[in-house]
């Protein structure tokens, strides 16, 4: 009946008995503290069945300077994460690993967890333990444990190798190389008072403090999920996969970044058995020099007062009005105070207001898509390019323009990701010549980051091989 039926009609189940399921805690080769530039590795759980999707970073976080505050998403942390497999260098550890996870978040929502990540900047109450810092104080939380942050959801192997569930008997040592962002991924503020909106009025939160901001990360640890079953099918079903074949495939995400200071043309080239999207994220050039937090816009600022006590103007409390409209907009959720590190503001920066940007790309002299994009267009092709996102993630226009540009082309078949089907470009005998040009959009920091479908292959006694 399983076979002939599908599965929302059909009456059958499935059983394997004898799982068990463990947890472990892996700590760095290197303990201790560990600030900006530092490079933390992890030696993953070996010769056992280890769930990748499992794998969760846990730290604890810090910061000095007057005014500083953590970035939105703890994976904010992270500049680069490398996969090694016996030395061999497997998933490629690309600059702006962080950018890429403000640029999905930009277009498809934030996997950020709010329990135990850092999904908002925090002004003046903490999201994480409620505490309550002063005008000038910044943003700290005790190191004992019982205040630590998560990553749970991460970009290149341990998010997307296929199946997630692997053999680890069958490959060489895995190590996790994490490399820490640079401090200015931190905004400062020469107060917490809410914004009004210029960054003119002393102790605001839009206003840049005179600090320099620093972060600190301790205890950090990684667990893992590790499973075991009591059954020896698979050990049999890899053997003959192995004696047929002669290795087992394994797709995974693969990523290679590109930095351009962009006036009119910026060019890079890939080399890739399967180069599945193209991602580019805008921003001013002054990304990197220390800042306050960025109000996006629509959300509240300064300029909306409660009676504290009745007739008495001196004890009226300013609860903030957002942007668009008094009392804001219930469908965007505007009626709240949202933030995000200027570092991660992605902008559309007009040479005119008055003339539209155009956006054009060519691979081999090749247009895609054949005809110049206006900003609304590269939008909509941008979501388009997406195989899932957050439906409850609302973004105007306005927001998109001046928060979160962000472009995405896709070069593969819709939802190939879910089939395990690589069908992006080959670009292996002629590397991909990539040329992004555009029409009034003033110089700029462009990140472009191609993804690719990557693929592991595992042969008999521990061999692997990598098709990039």
């Amino acid at each position: 009946m399983a076979g002939v039926l599908p599965s929302n009609v059909s009456y059958f189940m499935q059983r394997m008995q004898g799982v068990s399921v463990s947890h472990f805690k892996v700590h760095p080769q290197t303990d201790g503290n560990q600030t900006s530039g530092k490079i933390v590795r992890f030696e993953l759980p070996s010769n056992t069945l280890l769930n990748l999707r499992g794998t969760r970073l846990f730290f604890n976080a810090v910061t000095s300077g007057a005014g500083a505050s953590m970035p939105n998403d703890v994976s904010s942390f992270i500049e680069r994460c490398s996969v090694y497999m016996g030395g061999v260098l497997v998933q490629n550890g690309f600059q702006g690993y962080n950018v890429l996870k403000h640029a999905k978040s930009a277009l498809v929502g934030s996997k950020c967890g709010s329990t135990l990540g850092h999904p908002e900047i925090v002004r003046s109450v903490s999201y994480h333990n409620n505490a309550t810092f002063g005008n000038t104080d910044p943003e700290t939380y005790t190191t004992d444990g019982t205040e630590a942050f998560c990553i749970d959801n991460w970009e290149g192997i341990l998010g997307s190798l296929q199946p997630s569930i692997i053999d680890t008997g069958l490959m060489p040592q895995i190590t996790l190389e994490i490399t820490l962002a640079d401090d200015t991924i931190c905004p400062i503020s020469e107060g917490r008072l809410l914004p009004d909106g210029t960054g003119a009025t002393t102790n605001h939160f839009d206003k840049t403090g005179s600090n320099n901001p620093t972060y600190t990360l301790s205890q950090m640890t990684l667990q893992c999920e590790v499973l075991g079953m009591a059954t020896s099918v698979l050990d049999q079903i890899v053997e003959q996969r192995i004696a047929s074949v002669g290795y087992l495939s394994m797709p995974f995400k693969n990523y290679y970044s590109f930095v351009s200071t962009h006036a009119d043309t910026s060019r890079f080239n890939v080399n890739s058995a399967s180069w599945d999207r193209l991602w580019l994220a805008y921003r001013p050039t002054t990304y990197s020099t220390k800042s306050a937090p960025v109000i996006v816009r629509g959300y509240k600022k300064a300029g909306a007062f409660v009676d504290d006590v009745a007739g008495q103007t001196a004890a009226d409390v300013d609860i903030g009005r957002p942007q668009y409209d008094i009392g804001g907009s219930g469908l965007l959720n505007t009626n709240t105070e949202r933030y995000i590190s200027n570092y991660f503001k992605f902008k559309e920066i007009e040479k005119s207001a008055s003339v539209p940007a155009y956006f054009q790309l060519q691979v081999n002299s090749a247009n895609i898509p054949a005809y110049r994009m206006t900003t609304p267009e590269a939008y909509a092709m941008s979501m388009n390019s997406v195989d899932t996102y957050d439906k409850n993630h609302k973004m105007t226009l306005d927001q998109y323009r001046n928060d979160f540009f962000v472009q995405c082309y896709r070069f593969c078949l819709p939802d190939s990701d879910f089939n395990r089907l690589a069908s992006g470009l080959d670009t292996r005998s002629v590397s991909a010549m990539g040329s992004l040009t555009t029409e009034n959009i003033a110089a700029c920091n462009l990140m472009m980051i191609a993804e690719t479908t990557a693929e592991l292959r595992l042969g008999s006694g521990r061999a692997i091989e990598i098709i990039a």
